[in-house]
């Protein structure tokens, strides 16, 4: 188990009694600090797509067609394709993949038995949980999953698992806590893996969920010493701005510290036990207020909560910040941002954050904000204000439903590859899930390099359709084919 043994040891030395230099850094000055709020609604109508004028200078157009299908040939050459990884050579980390496969195949089936056999270990367990666990069963392959992809690289694996340690203080988790999870996972491991789970791979698992509990633990007690495990939180303001979408402002009972672009979980009073992460839809402010974009989805207990049963007054309970797309303040280059529906919240934040530091840091700034409708543009005044400050900004709006949209038309991510900048630019991408897979892919196909394409890996999860990703990353067979 070499390359297991490495990974421990990787991972422990990692665990250095603090987080990194980003998470460190004091919180910049937004630009309109102590300033009044803008208007959210012009006091002229203008279409959409459509700058306000009053004088001001208007940004360079988007490309024409014409010019877009000139520029191609040079500019949306597809990218190689990366070389397969080679079959892992280290027999407990087969064994380890293997045996996950049979897991994320049984799927709810193997969540359902851990929980039950954590809940038979220890019975007060249970009271940290909702009633309805549907979506934490959800989250544990999910966990997983996760770990299992990310074991063969330390860093990506530690930065993962001390966000999960720090979240996981807002469930009232202790340390000693942990040893029942492993049991109940190696009893579940052995239940659904059969005569797969050999000795070898009962010996690399407890490996590697001993390092990754121990990264946990460390992480929680390190964010112990200087935040609570959660914020309580008023909303000061709900702004109703488009069917089914609001923007709140709340106010945390003592300060929230985060990075743009990260999100955080949301509790109501109304649905006790139930949280729902939300992007946070700016840079830290002198006041310490926050905004969310909320949109009401059907079904949604928190988000209807939010949208429909939420006012002036309301409480909240706040998780810890988390989330790895952030912009580094240190790394030139030029931006894409592509944004879709309230996915406009940490894009916002980022360019923001750009604007902010571009006396230190110049950089050109793209955002491609799309909609399906007009009206679903919500938040255009407030962009225009951005583009106003810095001149390196330009915003297109586009629609992807609207034939009497006056700005540009189609799939947003489409849109954005169509035009790209140059393959040398970062992108930042955030929507709904099916949106943000695609961004990617027709980026890559662009020629944008992989690494150049930020995103909230924690956001993307989904059930299923995650578990199977995950076995054609590890090229794990389904069991049951």
């Amino acid at each position: 188990m070499d390359t297991l043994a490495r990974l421990h040891r990787g991972l422990l030395a990692l665990d250095t009694g603090g987080d990194t230099a980003r998470d460190n850094d004091p919180a910049p000055v937004p630009p309109d600090a102590g300033a009044p709020p803008a208007e959210t609604v012009p006091r002229q109508r203008q279409p959409a797509g459509k700058r306000p004028a009053k004088g001001r200078r208007r940004p360079a157009p988007a490309p024409t067609r014409a010019q877009a299908v000139a520029r191609l040939p040079e500019q949306a050459a597809p990218a190689p394709l990366p070389e397969p990884a080679a079959p892992p050579a280290d027999p407990a980390i087969a064994a380890i993949r293997e045996t996950f496969g049979y897991l994320s195949d049984a799927g709810d089936a193997a969540a359902g038995f851990f929980y039950g056999q954590l809940f038979l270990r220890q019975p007060h367990l249970r009271q940290l949980f909702p009633a309805a666990m549907n979506e934490q069963r959800d989250r544990l392959l999910r966990a997983l999953g996760r770990i299992v992809e990310t074991y063969s690289t330390p860093e990506e694996m530690a930065a993962y698992l001390g966000h999960l340690g720090r979240d996981h203080r807002k469930y009232g988790v202790q340390p000693e806590m942990y040893e029942a999870v492993g049991a109940a996972l190696v009893a579940t491991l052995r239940a659904f893996a059969g005569d797969a789970f050999t000795r070898q791979a009962h010996d690399a698992w407890n490996q590697v969920y001993e390092a990754a509990s121990s990264m946990m633990i460390s992480a929680a007690e390190r964010d112990a010493e200087k935040n609570p495990p959660w914020w309580t939180a008023e909303v000061v303001s709900i702004e109703h701005r488009a069917d089914r979408l609001a923007v709140l402002t709340i106010a945390p009972d003592q300060l929230l510290p985060f990075t743009a672009g990260q999100h955080l979980t949301v509790q109501t009073t109304r649905w006790p036990g139930v949280w729902r992460p939300y992007s946070i839809a700016g840079m830290p402010r002198d006041d310490g207020l926050l905004t969310l974009h909320v949109k009401a989805v059907p079904g949604g207990w928190v988000s209807n909560a939010l949208v429909r049963h939420t006012e002036p007054g309301s409480q909240l309970v706040l998780g810890p910040p988390l989330g790895t797309m952030t912009l580094d303040r240190a790394a030139p280059g030029d931006l894409l941002c592509v944004a879709g529906g309230t996915g406009l919240s940490p894009v916002k934040a980022i360019i923001e954050q750009a604007i902010r530091e571009s006396a230190m840091t110049p950089r050109r700034i793209w955002l491609y904000c799309g909609a399906r409708r007009r009206e679903e543009l919500y938040d255009l005044p407030d962009l225009w204000r951005l583009a106003d400050a810095y001149s390196g900004f330009q915003l297109i709006p586009v629609t992807s439903d609207d034939p009497a949209f006056e700005g540009m038309q189609g799939n947003v991510g489409r849109v954005a590859a169509r035009y790209l900048p140059s393959a040398g630019c970062d992108a930042f991408v955030a929507g709904p899930r099916a949106m943000v897979r695609e961004t990617r892919r027709v980026l890559e196909r662009a020629g944008l390099a992989r690494e150049r394409i930020h995103f909230d890996d924690a956001l993307l999860a989904d059930g299923p359709a995650r578990y199977a990703g995950c076995r054609r990353k590890l090229g794990v067979a389904s069991k049951s084919s």
